[in-house]
């Protein structure tokens, strides 16, 4: 009776750490998990699980047209964590609808001359000048879900007739009135950039949402055209990947890229202490 007593006791320890954690519990675990512990190897773990799942590989190579001195393996370390905690707010469906499949970390990017933060190509590469903030990372990839790369109507509506990019083709008035300054518009956009091309006023729209939720919305608030724009962008990625919804702007409400670092090294620990529970398991030979 005692030996059963016992293989019944490690048939159920076996049970317990197969069974996956409810989202109960691991929300419990990365409320209680010390940020403090983790160490570099585990968030190097960490980000390279997000890598796998988002199928995702670091490029050392520049493409045509591109200059700059690209980040070595041992350099690009430093920084990869703040990349992926960025990407790791999106859905996977997001990510693998984009098709891209490899990051290019470098410093003094040039695109055909200019400096560039970043740079999306449709090979799927993407190019970050170091040091980045996340809004760079999401502007970029607004540029592949917003691929069709033309006027979009609802959006050209919203601003004001008076009103066009600085890099579009100004039409000729008929009337005699003077055109009026960009700081009369300045209000509708998130940025100046924005305010150089429509593509790249979606796009940092985009940028703002996502990385800079709270100020974003308080923008919006006091500005109808900012709210109309957020609807135009929510739609367009919802369009691109259902997974765009709701729940995932109801998400990034109440995130920041310092929330989300903390995520990723809370993972980090979390995850290493399951990975030492299973290893810990498979030496017992109760599993056999």
């Amino acid at each position: 009776m005692r030996h059963l007593l016992l293989l019944l006791a490690c048939a159920s320890l076996t049970l317990a750490h197969a069974q996956q954690p409810s989202p109960k519990a691991i929300q419990k675990m990365m409320e209680e998990a010390d940020v403090s512990t983790a160490t570099p190897e585990m968030i190097e773990d960490e980000y390279l699980r997000v890598a796998k799942k988002c199928g995702l590989t670091i490029g050392y190579t520049l493409g045509s047209g591109v200059t700059g001195t690209v980040l070595s393996p041992e350099e690009a370390k430093e920084h990869l964590p703040r990349f992926f905690a960025a990407m790791d707010i999106f859905p996977v469906r997001f990510l693998r609808e984009t098709r891209l499949h490899t990051v290019v970390l470098a410093r003094d990017l040039k695109s055909n001359g200019n400096r560039v933060g970043g740079l999306a190509v449709s090979s799927g590469t993407i190019y970050i000048d170091v040091p980045f903030g996340s809004s760079v990372i999401y502007h970029e990839l607004f540029h592949i879900a917003d691929n069709v790369f033309r006027s979009n109507e609802k959006w050209t509506r919203l601003n004001d007739k008076q009103f066009a990019y600085s890099n579009a083709p100004r039409l000729e008035k008929k009337t005699k009135e003077e055109p009026s300054s960009p700081e009369t518009f300045r209000k509708d956009f998130v940025s100046d950039y924005a305010m150089t091309q429509e593509v790249e006023d979606r796009a940092e729209t985009f940028a703002w949402m996502t990385a800079n939720p709270k100020k974003f919305a308080e923008l919006a608030k006091a500005n109808p055209v900012l709210a109309k724009k957020a609807e135009v962008v929510k739609a367009i990625v919802r369009d691109f990947a259902p997974a765009m919804n709701k729940d995932f702007w109801d998400f990034i409400a109440d995130s920041d890229d310092a929330s989300r670092m903390e995520d990723l090294k809370k993972r980090a620990v979390i995850n290493d202490q399951r990975k030492k529970g299973r290893k810990a398991l498979l030496n017992s030979g109760y599993t056999k």
